[in-house]
């Protein structure tokens, strides 16, 4: 066994949350591990895995622990949620820096070494989100601008969407190709993929726990943001992200769950607006609703539906 002293301190903390996603998770992990060793030959230093298992029922448990015995497996016994588990896991955590990672997102082998060096070279990054794509290589939008009143309403008629208007609003969900070409400051970054300092977390808590999941990472972000510290995006790394697997599939779920959200976090820092943004929350949805009932998109249209009319 090689006895390497730089290992006694650990870079970074890798932090997955597991919940029913068995299969997913074990390609995850296994991705996890050829990127971990490639950092460890390359850098000299040690980074850690830490899984929070949310109660998994499909044998996830099970398969970790024969498969990935050096993970350090957390087992709070119930599912809960994006919110707390992550900040369980930080809690508990050694490295100098943390990367929140989905376990349906599939990292490159050398995602640890590249995304951490830019880190080190780059001081004034405090966080930092990567390109996210979808199985088939598309685009998938992962990076924004914190809601405000405006971009909401932009967002949810897809105003933000048109040339020239796009290009001159912040956009909660900007999901224009050109804006994610280059390197940029940001506000906000999903956690799917979500690197970021020690200290980031040590000065501002973690993740609100009363969100249980959806636009916490949004949230968090703000209160990042107010601390002086710096948001950014990089496409020059890039992780697949199977967009909801982890969630389960059903998308009423994330358009009920996002619209909670949003309205807490207006509740939480913009009181004033809350019933504002309810508003203009069930305008855009019903017109999303008449939308994808035209093109024939039931489910969303079910979805919407569900949140206008039963679900909010």
């Amino acid at each position: 066994m090689r006895v390497n002293n730089s290992y006694n301190k650990v870079k970074c903390s890798v932090i997955i949350l597991s919940y029913n996603t068995r299969e997913i998770t074990d390609r995850c992990l296994s991705l996890v591990e050829i990127s971990k060793k490639n950092y460890e030959k390359l850098s000299g230093e040690s980074l850690e895995v830490i899984v929070i298992e949310n109660g998994s029922r499909d044998g996830s448990v099970d398969l970790i622990k024969r498969k990935y015995p050096w993970i350090n497996l957390i087992q709070p016994g119930i599912n809960t949620g994006f919110a707390k588990g992550n900040n369980l896991a930080m809690k508990d955590a050694q490295g100098e820096y943390f990367l929140l990672l989905n376990s349906d997102a599939f990292i490159k082998e050398s995602t640890f070494y590249e995304t951490l060096k830019f880190m080190e070279s780059h001081t004034g990054c405090d966080v930092l989100g990567c390109k996210l794509t979808n199985e088939d290589g598309s685009l998938q939008p992962s990076t924004g601008f914190l809601p405000t009143p405006i971009n909401i309403i932009t967002w949810m008629l897809a105003i933000d969407k048109l040339p020239y208007i796009r290009d001159k609003i912040k956009s909660f969900h900007p999901n224009h190709r050109s804006f994610f070409k280059k390197v940029r400051e940001v506000e906000w970054v999903t956690g799917a993929f979500m690197l970021l300092r020690r200290r980031v977390y040590e000065e501002t808590g973690g993740f609100d726990e009363n969100f249980f999941m959806y636009t916490e990472e949004v949230e968090w972000c703000k209160r990042i943001k107010e601390r002086g510290f710096k948001v950014y995006y990089n496409p020059e790394f890039e992780a697949i992200h199977l967009l909801r697997a982890s969630s389960g599939y059903d998308i009423k779920k994330p358009i009920l769950k996002e619209a909670q959200g949003v309205i807490f976090y207006f509740r939480k820092h913009y009181s004033n607006f809350v019933w504002e943004i309810k508003l203009l929350l069930i305008i855009g949805y019903f017109w999303r609703m008449l939308f994808a009932r035209l093109i024939g998109n039931s489910k969303k249209a079910e979805a919407y539906s569900l949140y206008l009319f039963g679900g909010g």
